[in-house]
């Protein structure tokens, strides 16, 4: 038996598992890190961190496996995508990285359109242009942290950062890469005029490569600091979506998947790349070799039920474990009709992108009434992610792509009630895979890559288990689409008045004052 390992960096903890070349999971462990959020609207994160993380994750789930780690025969990585990691003449890091997260762009945002014109910016990267995302930071570090800019040597993603750490190899892969705004998707290369327009060199970019090829091996140093041994093959991975999507066996055209981690996504894989005129959507290049993925992205799902859950304080009321926690809501949620009686949740927590590309988009209650208690609470903010997951597939229906099968994945869909009222919500047939998580597709991408699978294909046969399907009630389907219909007439009434309180609430949230140095104390 030959064993794989996997290691996904997500937005709260990294997750390691050891997979058997059948599919078995040996062992899985992970390791958290906090958002680092010095001022309104950041949201950053130590990249060394990260790496502590990964070396405790990976330490416990060979302890749990009870095997060698020299019977490792290769290492996949996927990793939370658009965030910019900035390293230095000694590859040492220069500041915390910039995730997806992050708001703070959003003038840069506007230069970029402004020098290149909506039309020809959706030409090249087929995609809106959204804070968070490495360009616009980019821009953004060299506006307000000129020092720091001048002594940038290299920019990473986020998962390509633990590879430069496991064998100082400095790539990335064309899923990743499409997802920067520095990039031809069409063309699948580096854009040279936007490189050019942000002032930098491209030799700071990584080499890309296609995410099952061989990046390296463990290095010397590397095995000093884990328990892997020198030599083990590292591919270079991809993108947490596309990588995820793989694990769930959706490699071909029409596979769609609707995910519920941290944030939440509606992904549909393409033979070629297609464009959403209105910006709505994305367009990147999938973790398989030709292939391209729609990708509707919402920035709360998980996150949103965590909010409540911190709001609330629940935690010290139920003291119990977190998972406990999770399964009471859950139970509470079920008690509530569809619909909650009346009570709308608009999950923009954090600004929204997909469709509204909004990140001055603000949460609301809608309907709230005296007669509302916690569980009404609760199953609204499992409606608002499913209403706001809905409208991305709106655009993909607008956009005229066929949805061949749907799968649900992340870790709100091991929820049944979530995962029901998505289909409910969607109307569509959901499946659901034994093993969803992105560390499974890159344990896939590592195998591939060391020769113990001949192809994706290869990997997804002899791996991949149906363990549910769901289909939807037809009189649920109806109500929800009432409901609805009344979510999505909210935003074009409620948009204008979002940007009307940011700008009440935070009148200084830009200023173009230089702020270096603030991460003496971070770093």
């Amino acid at each position: 038996m030959a064993y794989l390992m996997g290691i996904d960096l997500g937005t709260s903890s990294v997750k390691v598992l050891i997979v058997g070349e059948n599919g078995e999971i040996l062992a899985k462990s992970s390791s958290k890190y906090p958002i680092l959020t010095p001022t309104q609207g950041w949201a950053e994160q130590d990249p060394r961190r990260w790496w502590i993380a990964v070396r405790e994750a990976v330490k416990s789930a060979l302890q749990k496996s009870h095997i060698k780690a020299r019977e490792i025969k290769g290492i996949g990585l996927s990793g939370q995508m658009h965030g910019t990691v900035i390293l230095g003449d000694s590859l040492e890091v220069l500041r915390p990285a910039i995730i997806w997260a992050d708001s703070r762009s959003r003038d840069q945002c506007k230069e970029i359109y402004e020098k290149f014109g909506r039309d020809e910016i959706l030409k090249i990267t087929c995609n809106p242009i959204m804070p968070g995302f490495m360009a616009p930071s980019l821009l953004w570090v060299k506006e307000n942290e000129p020092k720091i800019f001048k002594k940038i040597r290299k920019v990473l993603l986020p998962k390509d950062y633990i590879r430069f750490k496991l064998t100082g190899s400095l790539n990335t892969d064309f899923s990743d890469a499409s997802a920067t705004l520095l990039f031809d998707v069409r063309k699948r290369e580096w854009s040279s005029e936007i490189i050019s327009f942000l002032g930098l060199e491209e030799s700071i970019l990584p080499e890309i490569r296609e995410s099952i090829d061989v990046a390296g091996e463990i290095s010397e140093n590397a095995s000093k600091e884990i328990p892997i041994p020198e030599g083990i093959p590292v591919v270079t991975g991809g993108g947490d979506s596309p990588v995820g999507a793989i694990g769930c066996g959706l490699i071909e055209p029409g596979a769609a998947s609707v995910n519920i981690g941290s944030a939440g996504q509606v992904f549909i894989v393409l033979e070629s790349p297609r464009v959403d005129p209105k910006y709505r959507i994305h367009t990147f290049c999938h973790a398989v070799p030709n292939r391209w993925y729609l990708q509707g992205a919402i920035l709360s799902a998980g996150l949103a039920l965590d909010w409540l859950i911190r709001s609330l304080e629940l935690s010290k009321l139920f003291e119990k474990r977190e998972v406990e926690v999770y399964d009471q809501l859950f139970k509470e949620a079920e008690s509530v009709a569809p619909g909650s009686e009346g009570l709308i949740f608009l999950p923009y927590l954090l600004g929204e992108r997909s469709p509204h590309m909004d990140p001055q988009a603000r949460g609301a209650f809608f309907g709230l009434t005296i007669n509302h208690r916690r569980p009404h609470l609760v199953r609204a903010v499992l409606e608002g992610v499913a209403y706001a997951l809905r409208d991305s597939l709106e655009v993909f229906k607008e956009m005229n792509v066929k949805i061949e099968r749907m799968i649900a994945r992340g870790g709100g869909a091991r929820s049944k009630i979530w995962r029901r009222i998505i289909a409910e919500v969607l109307g569509y047939q959901i499946l659901t895979v034994e093993v969803e998580e992105a560390a499974f597709g890159a344990a896939l991408l590592a195998g591939v890559g060391s020769g113990i699978y001949k192809d994706l294909e290869e990997a997804i046969k002899m791996t991949m288990k149906i363990k549910e399907v769901i289909s939807p009630n037809q009189d649920v389907t109806k109500t929800y689409e009432h409901y609805y219909q009344l979510y999505r007439s909210l935003y074009p009434i409620l948009g204008d008045r979002f940007k009307a309180l940011d700008k009440l609430s935070f009148p200084e949230f830009y200023s173009k004052k230089s702020i270096e140095g603030l991460y003496t104390m971070i770093l």
